[in-house]
């Protein structure tokens, strides 16, 4: 009789260990799910950032050139005065 219920304890504990590393395996699937959308985010941030920093370069070139037009157009006038 004491065997019957040890045997039959020792199948529910089993029954639960089961279904914990069901949970366990689930879990782990979703957190790697989750890593992959968090990498494919910071894939297309950086291309956004790249593009960013290239609009940035273009807008930086042209005020340079403003300057130097301006500049080359004052240092001339200055000379004849």
């Amino acid at each position: 009789m004491i065997k019957l219920i040890s045997n039959n304890s020792e199948a529910v504990m089993r029954k639960k260990l089961k279904k914990n590393e069901k949970k366990k395996i689930k879990i782990l699937r979703s957190i790697d799910k989750l890593k992959n959308k968090i990498t494919a985010k910071e894939k297309k941030l950086s291309s956004l950032n790249i593009k960013i920093a290239g609009l940035e370069k273009k807008v930086a070139e042209k005020k340079a050139k403003k300057i130097a037009k301006k500049n080359a157009e004052q240092s001339p006038a200055s000379i004849n005065n």
